[in-house]
């Protein structure tokens, strides 16, 4: 089982990584533009549909696996200090579950909508040149579906009590 642990780990890493170049590139490209646009005049094509289209996205949602498994995302304990810690695990469970089956609806949900814009080539025309957007669309399906993944391997591990990876700051 520690393999799985290991892949999700690694996974989700990957694709926090992936966001993490997302920004720096949009942070170049955008800087660049403002330069160029600044002091020569030039502007790059298509920076709008780049930073709209690519770069926010990726960034937004490619990283969303790796902060389930750090458990980063916002939580509330307001009860948590009154619950025994059978309880608070099963709370756990629960809302793991809760966010695996939310994350798998997405996924469902978008892909559709990734296949439809596949089927059709969109695209967004910037500067007379047709600029694909179509492959922007599989990042929302593919970041739910790791997220969904990493709720569904942390379960029995938040059913036993034990520490999985993220615990140790390995990831």
């Amino acid at each position: 089982m520690s393999w799985l642990y290991r892949l999700v780990n690694q996974a989700s890493m990957g694709l926090g990584l992936l966001g993490t170049i997302a920004i720096l590139l949009m942070v170049v490209h955008v800087t660049l533009d403002v330069i160029l646009r600044s002091t020569l005049s030039i502007s790059i094509p298509a920076t709008l549909e780049l930073v709209t289209r690519y770069y926010l996205i990726t960034l937004a949602l490619l990283p969303l696996a790796w902060v389930e498994w750090r458990k980063n995302m916002i939580a509330v304990e307001a009860l948590e200090s009154l619950m025994s810690p059978m309880l608070i695990r099963m709370s756990d469970v629960l809302v793991s579950l809760l966010s695996a089956i939310v994350y798998a609806v997405l996924m469902v949900a978008t892909w559709g909508k990734a296949m439809e814009q596949f089927a059709i080539g969109s695209y967004v025309m910037a500067l007379n040149f047709p600029m694909p957007v179509w492959p922007t669309y599989f990042v929302l399906p593919v970041s739910f579906c790791l997220a969904a993944i990493v709720c569904l391997v942390r379960i029995p591990l938040l059913a036993s009590g034990t520490a999985y990876p993220a615990d140790s700051k390995e990831g």
